[in-house]
């Protein structure tokens, strides 16, 4: 399981909710949208946000998992502050909403993590924003390959992919 912290739910706990995936400095039109659409097929959101600076590692025999930065100089403390502030994001864009939505945070590969919280929630399906506009939207891309690509060809849940406009 990839989930390491699972924040409490914002109304009534919602079954089969839509999943839909936030970074840091990702346009809130994408969480509007997935709460829009959770809205329409009548259930929750769940807000992930996938850390792919740090990974899980088995933390004890009960199956706990342990949050560990990718880079051994890293002194760790950078998750819980963004995680704050993105739940602190996430709380001021859907607290006039009707939807029910909790926040989660994992880490490690971003496509690997939503597609997980997806599986744990058997979402109907997963959100996410198209990649940056601009080059190093291109050469994320290039590089890594999208997460909406990643998804769509490596797991079974539908994705929508949030079209942004380009950045003038």
């Amino acid at each position: 399981m990839s989930t390491t912290h699972a924040r409490p739910w914002h109304g009534e706990p919602a079954s089969r909710p839509v999943v839909v995936g936030i970074e840091p400095g990702q346009d809130l039109r994408v969480v509007r949208h997935a709460a829009a659409t959770a809205q329409v097929y009548g259930t929750g959101l769940v807000v992930v946000w996938v850390d792919p600076t740090h990974v899980l590692v088995p933390g004890d025999a009960a199956g706990v998992m342990t949050m560990v930065p990718v880079d051994p100089d890293d002194p760790g403390d950078t998750p819980s502050r963004t995680e704050q502030e993105l739940h602190e994001l996430v709380e001021g864009e859907l607290t006039p909403s009707a939807v029910a939505w909790r926040f989660v945070h994992s880490a490690g590969e971003v496509a690997r993590g939503l597609a997980e919280v997806a599986a744990e929630y058997e979402a109907p399906m997963i959100v996410v924003g198209a990649r940056k506009p601009g080059f190093s939207g291109w050469m994320n891309e290039v590089i890594g390959g999208s997460v909406a690509g990643h998804l769509v060809h490596a797991h079974e849940i539908p994705v929508l992919v949030v079209p942004l406009p380009e950045r003038r």
